[in-house]
């Protein structure tokens, strides 16, 4: 009887450890999940239909959320018993059935009479929560009934599992970004990516060439799984491409990703710049991108421009370096529009974003500044890089 409990438990631990790697509980309502459940209501004639997660302790309902959302003690609730196994729970009327009779949901105030439950597992065989459907009056669920909730229960499944592999792939995505500070102490460099899903098709890379730097700052047309995809597969190109002239890295990585692009039907903005750290020199190359500041210590900016379309788009011959100077206490700025989005959405808002800069002048402190400034308001990916000369 020990084992058996100590297996149990090792069971409930790893079910425990697959919802958390959700990250659901206690999250906002989803229309991905909503229309689950709004359609079960519909499709049976019942006054609820849920979607529930439960943790050790708790049952939360993920939708339908809003002000209706609650969090309750898991024990005595219907999808306590749904979870335990891997078939469907009908329950025809609570009130006359010995397991449920005293539940606070059939004796207290709601009434409940009439439960289906199906248990909601992900891949890995973790049942982690159900879509249930209650009524105050009795009735049964007929084969067909059955067949369609059991649908109903799929495609809520393949939406929780999307949710565990969109998070798998924002850890890969954010791992990948550089977590390196080269050129210390004489400068300081941060930079963030933070897309407005799960992933994004932004991304910034930087390389430490010895006696100089080289940072990448491009963005993947669109949001979401497809563009972090393309984004991938452009950062991948670059790369390989190495170290140089700014215009020419664009030029070859742009002849290299020519057949994915067209197939695609995607393009991708960029910007690119050397820099020698003993001078301050700043070689660059912008392939459609056309965000770059250089913000002094006194506050004035200057806008970075070069000639050059986006990869997918230019010529082999459209893209031109231009160069300038980073002096003591300059920071250079790269971002995507996602930025610009909180400051209107137009070239006007380079003057806010340049103050912006101007009261947060370390890399490390604008970074966070824009992470406050993106809460509650970001729509689109966001990805800045900020690079300071201090002497």
């Amino acid at each position: 009887m020990e084992k058996a409990t100590t297996t149990d438990q090792s069971r409930e631990q790893a079910r425990v450890r697959a919802l958390d790697s959700l990250q659901l509980m206690g999250t906002a309502p989803e229309e991905r999940f909503d229309r689950i459940t709004r359609i079960a209501r519909e499709l049976f004639d019942v006054p609820i239909a849920a979607l529930n997660l439960l943790d050790e302790r708790e049952l939360f309902v993920k939708s339908p959320g809003g002000a209706s959302a609650a969090t309750r003690p898991r024990a005595e609730t219907f999808c306590d018993v749904t979870i335990k196994s891997p078939e469907l729970l009908v329950v025809p009327d609570a009130a006359s059935d010995p397991r449920f009779e005293s539940y606070p949901d059939v004796a207290g105030g709601r009434g409940v009479r009439f439960y289906a439950g199906r248990p909601l597992a992900l891949n890995g065989g973790h049942r982690v929560g159900t879509l249930c459907l209650f009524d105050t009056k009795t009735r049964e669920l007929s084969a067909a009934d059955r067949s369609m909730l059991d649908e109903l229960g799929a495609w809520a499944e393949a939406e929780l599992q999307d949710s565990l592999d969109l998070d798998q792939a924002r850890d890969v995505q954010q791992a990948l970004l550089p977590a390196t500070s080269p050129g210390a102490p004489a400068y300081e460099i941060a930079g963030a990516s933070l897309p407005a899903r799960a992933v994004g098709g932004d991304f910034y890379t930087w390389t430490d060439t010895g006696d100089g730097l080289e940072v990448t700052l491009a963005d993947v047309m669109g949001k979401g799984a497809a563009a972090a995809l393309m984004a991938a597969t452009v950062r991948a190109t670059m790369l390989s491409v190495g170290t140089g002239e700014p215009s020419e890295v664009i030029r070859q990585a742009a002849a290299g990703l020519g057949q994915d692009l067209d197939a695609t039907g995607v393009f991708a903005t960029a910007f690119q710049a050397r820099l020698v750290l003993e001078t301050g020199l700043l070689d660059y190359a912008d392939a459609g991108h056309g965000l770059t500041l250089v913000v002094s210590p006194d506050g004035t900016h200057r806008q970075l421009r070069a000639p050059g379309l986006p990869l997918g788009l230019g010529g082999s011959g459209s893209w031109k370096s231009r160069s300038t100077r980073l002096d003591p206490g300059d920071v250079l700025v790269m971002f995507t529009d996602g930025l610009l989005d909180l400051f209107g959405g137009t070239l006007e808002g380079l003057d806010a974003i340049a103050g912006l800069v101007h009261d947060n002048p370390r890399p490390a402190a604008l970074i966070e500044a824009v992470r406050n400034a993106a809460a509650g308001k970001q729509e689109d990916d966001i990805t800045v890089v900020a690079l300071r000369r201090a002497n």
